[in-house]
């Protein structure tokens, strides 16, 4: 069975090429719509880089299956059994979809509340339709992880006909990412799910933690869209929700301008003024920048404040996973986060934290708590989703 993973972002593109479950090609695409566009092909060991640019999705997702099928990984478009996406946000039932028209319509009513991910995702679902009308698409979405969060962890205390009527309520995101850690802590334990409490932190760009009990998802950081939660890289995290409505009274500002600055111009970018990326504010930081030291401490504290927060969800706490972008490759980030989590039985071994294999176990000897950075593989999560939905 060949299955192709298409993980889409605003300006990137992302694929893995499944044969089997086995992953027979990769690439990443990034920049698209830039003069630019740097792009990594990978098939076995041969790895083909380039710079060139990529005006649009059309010719990014033409481009990438021209160079599977050049290697002869795929003889062409109809030797797929099916195109996986991950997914973000639809109106109503979450879970491993076949994306028809019906499904996309969904997905466009929360354009609003995933103005990043949904169009995007939606305009690349679109033209793999237009290139191979019989072709399978299916989306795994990020929530169906979080769909055993109890009603009382979802609910908001807003009138419950928001509820009934508009679906206001926790959905919770990176569910593959999430999902992941929940079966590889155990495996890095020796241990079963039965009991086992793990705080997953997905870190990055976008960033979101999970209580996890049993294998399943309790509770999670994010809510009723990605704004909620930590602090990201460009979105607010939470906030006093008197903020949005005191300040569009007083700047005269419309509802589109106000979710344009909430969803671009907030988060670390907003707090530095300079950027949403970690890495330039660890830099500038270290230069003595305060705005970028406020940004790297507000971000640690909130991680910190909501990992609390996951451990009470489920009652205690026996292992604590970083995972994403910033979880894996920021040891100066995990430092900050666990700094007076001690009354959790968290401490980290410093020479640890900062060198050894991409996935390993950094606790101290005298944690309590087994802390550990694990290599997430979303990818792999929507492949076997694919794979299960096509076999029912």
């Amino acid at each position: 069975m060949k299955i192709l993973i298409a993980n889409v972002g605003s300006t990137s593109f992302k694929y893995k090429l499944y044969d089997d479950g086995q992953v027979v090609a990769s690439g990443r695409l990034e920049r698209i719509g830039d003069d630019v566009s740097p792009q990594q092909y990978v098939t076995g060991d041969d790895v083909h880089e380039t710079d060139t640019g990529l005006p649009d999705y059309e010719t990014a997702v033409r481009g990438v299956l021209d160079r599977l099928t050049a290697s002869g990984v795929l003889s062409s478009i109809d030797a797929l059994d099916a195109v996986g996406f991950k997914t973000v946000h639809i109106k109503g039932e979450a879970g491993t979809l076949e994306l028809t028209e019906d499904v996309l319509e969904r997905m466009a009513a929360y354009n609003e509340l995933a103005p990043a991910h949904n169009p995007p995702y939606i305009q690349a679902i679109r033209i793999f339709r237009d290139l191979e009308k019989g072709l399978k698409l299916i989306g795994l979405f990020e929530a169906a992880f979080h769909t055993t969060i109890p009603d009382y962890a979802y609910i908001y205390g807003v009138p419950y006909r928001w509820y009934e009527e508009h679906g206001v309520r926790k959905y919770g995101f990176h569910g593959a990412s999430h999902r992941y850690v929940s079966e590889r802590i155990p495996q890095l334990l020796g241990k079963s799910t039965d009991g086992l409490r793990i705080v997953s932190c997905h870190l990055g760009g976008s960033s979101s933690l999970c209580a996890i009990r049993d294998g399943s998802s309790l509770d999670t950081s994010m809510g009723f869209s990605p704004q909620d939660g930590v602090i990201n890289a460009t979105r607010n995290g939470s906030i006093d929700p008197f903020i949005v409505p005191y300040v569009m009274d007083h700047e005269d500002l419309s509802t589109d301008e106000v979710r344009r600055i909430l969803n671009s111009e907030s988060g670390l970018l907003g707090i530095s003024g300079i950027s949403g990326d970690m890495r330039d504010l660890l830099e500038a930081s270290e230069s003595g920048n305060e705005r970028a030291r406020l940004a790297v401490e507000a971000y640690a504290y909130s991680v910190r404040r909501e990992i609390g927060a996951m451990t009470a969800a489920i009652g205690g706490i026996d292992a604590l996973a970083f995972t994403g972008g910033i979880g894996e490759r920021s040891a100066d980030v995990r430092a900050l986060v666990c700094e007076g989590l001690d009354y959790l039985g968290i401490a980290i071994d410093p020479s640890a934290n900062v060198s050894g294999d991409p996935e390993r176990e950094i606790s101290s000897a005298r944690s309590d708590t087994r802390t550990f950075v694990v290599t997430t593989d979303e990818e792999a999560i929507v492949a076997r989703a694919v794979t299960e939905f096509l076999d029912t």
